[in-house]
């Protein structure tokens, strides 16, 4: 990350900004100026660059969707100070240390994103960037887009090529993750006939079943797969169901995905060697796999696409 001024006032980093530029030109209408289209967000409307070349981003799957739609960002939100966590929204070779971090989603740093000089600032219409949107709209025009949840994964990444132009794009998203779905499916045989349990550890005493309204759940909907019987009960509040430690044989299922990050590594070892975890059928089949929740609940196609190659893993051979 760049180092940046501390104690400037917006004003001044904005006029600062203004005296600089980049190589990159955007196009211009036949009257020199830069060309834009009218966009229609949960904020209001915006004029928003036809051909933008510095885009800042302030959710990460919405970096994801970006990337997914072939363009390049210059500044992105993270939860890290290094960007770290960005990785799981990018592809391999991305340069992650090319991003200028602009503070974190729930807390965006408006100086820093006034030096990294953007064109456009992408945003989500959550409180805390609701809260900034007139000091983001002072930097460059801002677009705010909805975000509703776990199953917003799927529109944002036509509502994002929509206020860019670029429409076209979204559809090539969903086209190449629909053929990797079929992919999977011909690779099971009969997704249908395998029960898939998906278990996420929250705590050294605290599961969470995801339920098919969730993001992993989602996919597994997709390609067809059965889910245990417990894991289905709707709630309109949340897409998981949060047990004890005492509840685990409710966990079982022709296979079990265990997913848990980096916090919760050391409590899925405890957990999926109690004599309880060690009793399901699942358990001494050998049909426990471990994945890794940053991916599986990024809600982005890129996450989705990973899902998909873990289960092909785990269930591309025969089913159960």
């Amino acid at each position: 990350m760049r180092r940046r001024p501390a104690a400037l006032t917006l004003a001044a980093l904005l006029a600062l900004t203004a005296c600089g530029g980049d190589d990159d030109t955007p196009a211009a209408d036949e009257s020199g100026e830069q060309a834009t289209h009218t966009v229609v967000h949960a904020q209001g409307e915006t004029e928003v660059p036809d051909d933008p070349q510095r885009i800042a981003v302030l959710w990460r799957p919405t970096l994801s969707a970006l990337v997914d739609l072939g363009f390049e960002p210059i500044a992105a939100a993270a939860e890290t100070g290094d960007g770290a966590d960005l990785a799981t929204f990018l592809p391999d070779d991305f340069p992650v240390e090319d991003l200028e971090i602009v503070g974190a989603t729930n807390e965006p740093d408006i100086e820093a994103l006034a030096v990294a000089d953007p064109d456009l600032i992408v945003s989500v219409d959550i409180a805390a960037l609701a809260e900034a949107y007139d000091d983001l709209s002072q930097i460059a025009p801002t677009v705010s887009l909805a975000w509703d949840g776990t199953g917003s994964w799927r529109s944002h990444v036509a509502e994002l090529a929509e206020a860019l132009g670029v429409p076209e794009r979204a559809e090539e998203v969903v086209a190449e993750y629909d053929a990797h779905v079929e992919e999977v499916r011909a690779a099971v045989g009969d997704p249908g006939a395998a029960e898939v349990s998906l278990v996420r550890v929250q705590a050294a005493d605290v599961l969470r079943l995801e339920t098919p309204a969730s993001f992993p759940g989602q996919v597994l909907d997709d390609v067809g797969f059965a889910r245990p019987a417990g894991q289905l009960e709707p709630d309109p509040d949340r897409d998981f169901i949060e047990i004890s430690l005492e509840l685990i044989p409710e966990v079982d299922g022709d296979v079990v995905f265990v997913m848990a990050n980096g916090e919760n590594t050391g409590a899925r070892e405890t957990i999926t060697s109690s004599a309880l975890w060690q009793n399901l059928p699942a358990a001494q089949a050998g049909k426990v796999v471990d994945a890794d929740y940053d991916v599986w609940g990024s809600s982005t196609y890129r996450g989705a696409h990973a899902i998909l190659d873990d289960l092909e893993a785990a269930l591309g051979s025969a089913t159960p």
